[in-house]
C-alpha cells in the first residue's frame, strides 16, 4: 500500500515538473519570434544569476567583499552607484530572505550598537543639513557599511561562513588588486598617472618616471591604502597561524609589490606605522618589542631613508604643497562659527572649499585640490562636534581590540590584533589622504570589524563557532 502511494506521488510530481517545463519552453519559443534567442539566453543567465545570489547569502556577501575596489561608478539620472553597492543590496536581501526561509533566530547585538546608532544619527544630520543637495546620499554610504557589518555578524553567528573563509576572500581580493596594479604599473596599460617616483631609476637601472597602478579603483593612493590595509591583515594571521610559510611569503610579497608600485607615498607611511606597531605589542616582552622595533627601524627604515634622502624622489615628497592644499579645507572650517562647529555637511567640498582654490589653479585642476587629509575633510563636513564624534569612535574601535587580544586567546586574538593594526594604518593613510572618507573603505574596515565582534555577545546568547 505504501510503495503504491509512494509511486503515485512520485508521479504526480514528475508531471508537475512535466507541465512546467512544457510551459517554460512554450514562452521561450513564444517569446523568440520578439526578441533574439541570444538576447533570451542573456536574460536567463542573469536571472538564474540573481536567484542563485538570493539563495546563497554566503556566496553574495563574498562577491561583495571581493567587489569593494571596483569603485567605477554608473551614473542614472541624479544619483550613481557602484556594482559593489548593487552587490550589497543583494546581500542585504538575501540575509533576509534566508531568514524568513530558515526561521533562524539570531542575535545581532554587538558592543558597537550604540557606536553605530550615534553614527547614524550624526551622518544623517550632516547628510540632511548638508550645503550639498547630494549631502543624504552620502548618508546612505555609510549605512552601506554598517549593512556588511550586520550581514558578516548574522552569517557568522549562524554558522554559515567562518571568519577563516572572510579572510581568505579578503586576500584573493587583494592578490587580485595587487596583480592588476603591478601590471599597469609595469605596462602603463590602465594607469593614468606618470611621475618620477621610480625607485629603482634612482639605483641606475631604469627612468625614473614610472607609471602608478591602481587596480581597479578609482587612484593609485586608493588601491595602496586598500592593499595596506589587507598586508597588515595579513601579517598576524602569518606568524600565528599559517604553516606553509613559504607560499605564504610569496603572497605576501605579490601584496607588498603591489604597494610599491602604487608609489604612493602616505600608503608607506601607513604600513610602516601598521608594521611597527604589531611588532611592538606582539612580543612577550618589552625587551623584545624594543629588540623588534629597533631591528626594523635599522634594517629596513634606515636604508630606505638613506638611500631615498640621496636621491631627487625627495624633490617629490613636497609636503609645502600638502600643507598649500590644506590651507583650501581650512579656510572652509573657519568661514563661520557653523561651518566651525558643525560643518558644512557631506559632499560639500566643492560648495564650501573650492572658492578658496588660488586663482591661479585652472578649473581642470581643482580635483586635484581636494582635502588629501581624512581630519580636514570630517572638520569641514561635520564640523569640530561631528569629528570628535567620529574620532571618538575611531579611537574606541583602536584600543578595544588591542584590549581584547591582551585579554584574549587563541584565534580571536589573532583577530583582535589584526584590526588594532589596520587601524593603525588607516590613522596614518589618513594624514596624507581622505581614502577613509570614501564609502568603499568604509566598507572595508567595517567587514573586518564584523570578525572581531561577532564574539563579544554572552556565550549564552549566541552558541560559540569554530574560526
Amino acid at each position: 500500500m505504501s510503495s503504491g502511494v509512494f509511486v503515485l506521488a512520485n508521479a504526480t510530481s514528475a508531471r508537475r515538473w512535466l507541465w512546467l517545463f512544457l510551459a517554460i519552453s512554450t514562452l521561450i519559443g513564444a517569446m523568440s519570434l520578439i526578441v533574439p534567442l541570444y538576447w533570451l539566453a542573456l536574460a536567463f543567465l542573469f536571472l538564474a544569476s540573481l536567484i542563485y545570489l538570493l539563495l546563497s547569502p554566503d556566496k553574495t556577501f563574498f562577491l561583495a567583499i571581493f567587489t569593494i575596489p571596483f569603485t567605477e561608478r554608473i551614473r542614472v539620472l541624479p544619483i550613481s552607484f557602484s556594482i559593489n553597492e548593487v552587490i550589497i543590496l543583494f546581500a542585504l536581501g538575501s540575509c533576509l530572505l534566508n531568514g524568513l526561509l530558515t526561521a533562524s533566530r539570531v542575535s545581532l547585538r554587538t558592543s558597537l550598537d550604540g557606536w553605530i546608532v550615534l553614527l547614524t544619527l550624526l551622518f544623517f544630520g550632516c547628510g540632511f543639513f548638508s550645503i550639498s543637495h547630494t549631502g543624504l546620499l552620502g548618508f546612505f554610504k555609510i549605512v552601506e557599511a554598517f549593512a556588511m557589518f550586520y550581514i558578516g555578524i548574522y552569517l557568522l553567528r549562524t554558522r554559515q561562513i567562518t571568519r577563516a573563509n572572510v579572510l581568505k576572500v579578503i586576500l584573493v581580493t587583494a592578490l587580485f588588486q595587487a596583480s592588476i596594479g603591478i601590471f599597469q604599473s609595469v605596462t602603463g596599460i590602465g594607469s593614468d598617472f606618470r611621475s618620477a617616483r621610480g625607485y629603482l631609476g634612482y639605483l641606475g637601472l631604469g627612468s625614473n618616471m614610472v607609471w602608478h597602478g591602481k587596480g581597479t579603483t578609482w587612484h593609485f593612493n586608493t588601491l595602496g591604502n586598500f592593499l595596506v590595509v589587507s598586508l597588515l591583515v595579513f601579517v598576524p594571521v602569518f606568524f600565528r597561524h599559517i604553516r606553509r610559510k613559504k607560499i605564504a611569503l610569496f603572497w605576501a610579497g605579490i601584496i607588498l609589490l603591489g604597494i610599491i608600485t602604487t608609489y604612493s607615498r602616505g600608503t608607506l607611511l601607513g604600513l610602516i606605522a601598521g608594521l611597527i606597531f604589531y611588532l611592538a605589542v606582539s612580543q612577550a616582552n618589552w625587551k623584545r618589542s624594543l629588540l623588534m622595533v629597533g631591528a626594523f627601524l635599522l634594517l629596513v627604515i634606515l636604508p630606505l631613508g638613506s638611500y631615498l634622502s640621496n636621491s631627487s624622489y625627495v624633490e617629490t615628497v613636497s609636503y609645502n604643497e600638502r600643507l598649500t592644499i590644506w590651507q583650501v579645507p581650512l579656510a572652509a572650517i573657519t568661514a563661520s562659527s557653523k561651518a566651525f562647529w558643525l560643518g558644512s555637511g557631506l559632499n560639500s567640498y566643492a560648495l564650501a572649499a573650492w572658492p578658496y582654490i588660488p586663482a591661479f589653479v585652472p578649473l581642470s585642476q581643482y580635483h586635484n585640490w581636494f582635502a588629501h587629509n581624512f581630519y580636514l575633510l570630517t572638520v569641514m563636513e561635520s564640523g569640530l562636534i561631528g569629528a570628535a564624534i567620529l574620532f571618538s569612535f575611531l579611537l574606541y574601535l583602536w584600543l578595544n581590540a588591542w584590549v581584547q587580544y591582551r585579554a584574549s586567546s587563541g584565534g580571536h586574538k589573532t583577530y583582535a590584533i589584526l584590526i588594532s593594526s589596520a587601524m593603525v594604518g588607516v590613522f596614518f593613510v589618513s594624514i596624507f589622504d581622505h581614502t577613509f572618507a570614501s564609502p568603499h573603505y568604509k566598507v572595508f574596515v567595517f567587514v573586518l570589524l564584523s570578525l572581531l565582534y561577532a564574539q563579544d555577545v554572552p556565550a549564552k546568547r549566541v552558541a560559540s563557532f569554530s574560526a
